[in-house]
């Protein structure tokens, strides 16, 4: 995974400067409030700022995970995974989180698995402002590596139940582009060409299944078990090895 564009951070609170050049200094970038993209540091939050967008941020509050976890268990994603307490996923590419978070709300402990440092920075802020509820319900943790090395050092004793992956695939037509968070992350990361080695190693790493979240118009990562159709998407599910 490469970051095609450069980043930079930004922040117009004085007080919050020594946040913004630690914040910097540890993605290795610069620090310009006009820059664009640029991760914009408030005393509220933090956002990617990347023009003609408005800002965004990762959200793991009530109010963005609730009515998908009202919608109850015929959605794909849940009918795949079966998320229920006690049990453990990994989320290996955890993006803006958003799959994770309504994972999490049917019970599930999930470890979310990002190796994009900006996009670290984002789910870490949206985790330290959760709502006291969401801090409650949702078992959340984030794990700022790789997903293939931290499979790789993964002690039997720990793997999970599931493990599910929602790669960047082969860059999209335009018109598939419907909401800009993937717009942004096709932009700014391109497709994670290394899926293939992840599912492989993904299915020795796992007590019960991988999930793979696909478009419906791409052959599958390998030969999956089972598949879970949707709409524009689907899940293929494979068995451990």
């Amino acid at each position: 995974m490469t970051i095609h564009i450069p980043l930079a951070v930004g922040c117009n609170v004085d007080d919050l400067l020594p946040k913004a050049y630690e914040l910097a200094a540890k993605l290795q970038a610069t620090l310009d409030n006009n820059a664009s993209p640029r991760l914009h540091l408030t005393a509220d939050s933090l956002a990617l700022i990347m023009e003609p967008f408005t800002p965004l941020q990762a959200d793991f509050s009530m109010k963005t995970w609730q009515p998908r976890r009202d919608a109850g268990k015929n959605q794909g994603l849940i009918r795949a995974c079966k998320p229920q307490k006690g049990m453990t996923i990994i989320d290996a590419t955890a993006g803006w989180g958003r799959d994770a978070a309504i994972l999490a709300s049917f019970g599930a402990k999930v470890v979310m698995l990002e190796r994009c440092p900006w996009m670290c920075a984002l789910l870490q802020d949206a985790l330290e402002r959760q709502d006291a509820n969401s801090r409650k319900l949702l078992q959340l943790e984030l794990v700022p590596q790789d997903a293939i090395k931290y499979l790789q050092n993964l002690s039997i004793q720990d793997y999970p139940d599931l493990i599910f992956i929602d790669p960047m695939h082969p860059e999209r037509t335009q018109s598939a582009l419907v909401k800009k968070e993937l717009q942004v992350l096709q932009m700014m990361i391109g497709p994670d060409n290394d899926a293939a080695t992840l599912l492989h190693l993904a299915q020795s790493r796992v007590k019960q299944r991988v999930v793979v979240k696909w478009p419906q118009r791409l052959p599958p990562l390998g030969l999956p078990n089972h598949i879970v159709k949707g709409k524009t998407v689907r899940f293929d599910v494979y068995f451990n090895l």
